[in-house]
């Protein structure tokens, strides 16, 4: 059968009853026990600083011990080695009676304290003497009454005692009841933070009563809270992310599809008219039909180049082509597009300066070769008044910023939110005019995005400057400048 262990009530009632039981038995021991010792120490310490100073008078021990008989109310005697009176007590307590001695305690120096009565006496007292090393020997007596004599001495130990016992409860009785209430003040707070659904604390106490069993159950409640609060808050955001997601990708399929159409339609009309040109023999020998199958490889080679861009895009935007990742000198990199765009630029009377540091990337040359590309052919294309391309690289972070600067127009806010976008052209005749299709930078955003940094650009005071940036391998300091 299991005892049933008592409960916080009984419990405090027993411990802080026995505190006080504690206090008050000790407070009568002690006085029973102490008080006496107390008393005999004390007239003892005085009879031996009254023989040390009746000795280190000398000669002049008449008037120390007159005065120690009239302030101390005892008895004093002193001999010489022939046992001649030196000095007579005034009124001895024990003279002309026979003495009975109770008992004696004898000190190393060869002093001893007596307690001795007179014979038919009842009254007890306490008989000191020494030798002194001139010979001479003191006797100092006085009698044993601690009730009646000695009642400011008995009062002021029993106050001293009754207030250090009571100073001991109470810091015994302070110290329980905060050991007591501080479960509780622990486990209000608790619940204070579960009531506004914060379940971070925790209660910590260590019992086995009812506190301890509510301590338990708060702390099992508050963790049973937080994991059906945290998984709905989990499966809401997934929710939430879920549904965002299908909308971007409704939208994104929807723009894709009308904007693949649109580029498309452009070309396929072309070649159908002039297919159809053909057909009727519109060509009169002149070599209009080779102008026009002319006209009808060139608009076929837009709609491969189309197909071709929209599949690279689809691949980056789906991570199906992952980068393949290695070191690389991107001033090598920056070099080698530069070389192979130079007809490029003189065609378009662009001037093109680069100033980068030898720094060693890590990622996807290709790729990066790619970005880089989309974003200088990009620079060619709106490039306007002084025709000039900057490239620069800057450290930040971990980092290389690959900067592209070209003198120009700026973006109009209109267009800042759509141009890494998927067939997006701010100036559409020019692009169209061009063979552009709206999908280079789009095709940055993805490349850049799968290599965990970042893209974008800022309007200048005389251009736009496009930037991304790489992880850095290894930097050697030093710049360079075409």
């Amino acid at each position: 059968m299991k005892i049933k262990k008592p409960g916080i009530r009984a419990k405090f009632f027993l411990e802080v009853g026995a505190i006080i039981a504690a206090c008050l038995i000790g407070i009568a021991f002690v006085n029973s026990q102490l008080l006496e010792r107390v008393y005999m120490w004390n007239i003892e310490h005085t009879f031996e600083s009254i023989a040390d100073e009746a000795y280190k008078s000398g000669d002049n021990y008449f008037p120390i011990l007159s005065e120690y008989e009239r302030t101390q109310n005892v008895s004093i005697d002193l001999y010489d080695e022939t046992d001649n009176y030196l000095y007579e007590a005034k009124s001895s307590y024990l003279s002309g009676n026979k003495i009975n001695v109770i008992s004696r305690k004898t000190n190393d120096d060869g002093s001893y304290f007596n307690v001795v009565c007179a014979e038919g006496s009842t009254t007890q007292y306490i008989l000191y003497g020494k030798s002194f090393e001139n010979n001479y020997h003191i006797e100092i007596s006085t009698e044993i009454n601690p009730i009646q004599e000695n009642a400011s001495l008995a009062t002021t130990v029993t106050t001293v005692i009754t207030v250090l016992a009571l100073g001991l409860a109470l810091v015994f009785i302070f110290d329980y009841s905060r050991r007591f209430t501080k479960p509780l003040i622990q486990m209000n707070d608790v619940m204070q933070k579960i009531a506004v659904l914060d379940f971070s604390a925790k209660t910590d106490i260590d019992r086995d009563d009812e506190i301890g069993t509510l301590a338990n159950n708060i702390n099992t409640v508050s963790d049973s809270l937080d994991k059906a609060l945290t998984e709905l808050r989990e499966k809401n955001l997934q929710l939430q992310e879920d549904i965002e997601k299908e909308r971007q990708l409704e939208r994104m399929r929807q723009d894709f599809v009308s904007s693949a159409s649109h580029e498309l339609k452009t070309p396929i009309a072309i070649i159908r008219g002039y297919a159809e040109g053909l057909k009727m023999n519109l060509d009169e020998g002149d070599g209009g039909s080779a102008e026009y199958c002319d006209i009808i490889i060139r608009e076929s080679d837009k709609m491969n180049q189309l197909v071709i861009n929209m599949l690279e895009q689809s691949l980056y935007a789906s991570g199906t082509k992952a980068p393949e990742k290695d070191s690389f000198s991107v001033k090598e990199m920056i070099e080698e597009f530069l070389k192979s765009a130079e007809p490029i630029f003189k065609e378009k009377g662009i001037a093109v300066n680069y100033k980068v540091d030898d720094a060693l990337v890590f990622g996807d040359r290709k790729q990066l070769t790619t970005v880089l590309s989309n974003i200088v052919l990009n620079a060619v294309s709106h490039a306007a008044g002084e025709k000039r391309i900057d490239i620069t690289t800057r450290r930040e972070d971990g980092l290389l910023k690959v900067v592209v600067f070209n003198t120009g127009s700026f973006i109009a806010d209109k267009d800042k939110d759509g141009i890494f976008t998927s067939f997006y052209r701010a100036d559409k005749a020019h692009s169209r005019k061009e063979g552009r299709f709206g999908l280079g930078l789009s095709i940055v955003k993805s490349i850049v995005t799968n290599h965990g940094c970042d893209c974008g650009f800022e309007n200048k005071n005389d251009g736009v400057a496009f930037w991304f940036t790489v992880e850095i391998a290894d930097i050697k300091e030093g710049n360079y400048e075409n």
